[in-house]
């Protein structure tokens, strides 16, 4: 087992996660902004509903998100960079795990996934190439890593979708009925609002949720 985790592979895999991941992560916290959700979630609210035991997060609600927004938007292109890299990536985790446990009432359970990624990302060797730490720290530059920093990625995203495939494997998802739910609240969208209320596209939505949630990790091997 020791030779298998530890076992030096090319960390061209992790460094393209890092740039991608980085790019990612920015645009979520640019796009809060710019889509009005820090707004409606963070700005206008008097108070949020925490997870128990973040009474004290009550404290950010307000005006300043915005700037606490940007300033994360600014670590997320730190991490794609990768510059102060590890800095950037633990007080991004940091941040968004702030804004993960500030409010209830908008969850999605890939912001949780999106935590996760964050924490494990801050202790993997994810700026070893490609980057602006090695760009001024020649000697720091390298092209292998431990077997063990691939491993983890794979499993943390596994577990989800392939967790996420087997939640959908019941009658109402088959039939179409739950995406047929989710789609009512998109009646109105401009252009396609009508067409998601077409069965044919509940079916679709339905197995390709399916499928693409069981095949996700074989697809990216």
């Amino acid at each position: 087992m020791k030779n298998f985790l530890f076992k030096q592979i090319d960390n061209t895999g992790l460094v393209l996660f890092r740039m991608i991941f980085g790019l990612l992560i920015s645009i979520e916290a640019f796009g809060a902004i710019a889509t009005g959700w820090v707004r409606r979630v963070m700005v206008a609210p008097d108070f949020t509903f925490n997870f128990i035991g973040f009474d004290f997060l009550q404290g950010m609600v307000g005006s300043g998100m915005y700037f606490y927004f940007v300033v994360m938007g600014i670590f997320g292109l730190m991490v794609m960079l990768g510059y102060k890299y590890r800095y950037a990536m633990f007080f991004y985790a940091l941040m968004w795990s702030g804004v993960y446990f500030l409010q209830k009432t908008s969850y999605n359970n890939h912001y949780y996934l999106m935590m996760l990624l964050c924490w494990i990302m801050a202790f993997l060797p994810a700026n070893k190439d490609l980057s602006l730490d090695a760009r001024f720290n020649p000697s720091f530059k390298s092209i292998k890593m431990s077997q063990w920093a691939r491993w983890v990625i794979i499993l943390q995203v596994g577990i989800v979708f392939i967790y996420g495939s087997v939640a959908k494997w019941y009658p109402d998802w088959f039939d179409g009925t739950a995406p047929g739910l989710f789609m009512k609240s998109k009646k109105q969208y401009w252009l396609i609002g009508e067409l998601l209320q077409e069965q044919w596209i509940h079916y679709i939505i339905a197995y390709f949720g399916i499928f693409f949630d069981l095949l996700i990790i074989p697809m990216l091997l």
